[in-house]
């Protein structure tokens, strides 16, 4: 069971460094998203400046390995 865990955590870490590398690669790291994998569920909070830019950061996010689902409540300040 322990090492059950450890791989899920495992798994998760590796989710988000992903899901950190693809931010940087699409200049969407200077935007206040923070995120969270757990289980393979990617939920990103935050926000950014433009309705595009909050689909682009599902879009990625929905493109890391590992990624089973994302929650996407990252708000759009205007």
């Amino acid at each position: 069971e322990t090492d059950a865990k450890r791989n899920a955590s495992n798994v998760d870490n590796a989710i988000e460094d992903n899901y950190k590398a693809a931010l940087i690669s699409k200049g969407l790291d200077k935007q206040s998203i923070r995120y969270a994998s757990k289980n393979g569920v990617l939920t990103l909070k935050g926000s950014v400046k433009s309705p595009d830019q909050r689909k682009e950061a599902e879009q990625v996010a929905d493109n890391v390995p590992n990624v089973e689902q994302v929650v996407n409540e990252i708000q759009v300040r205007r």
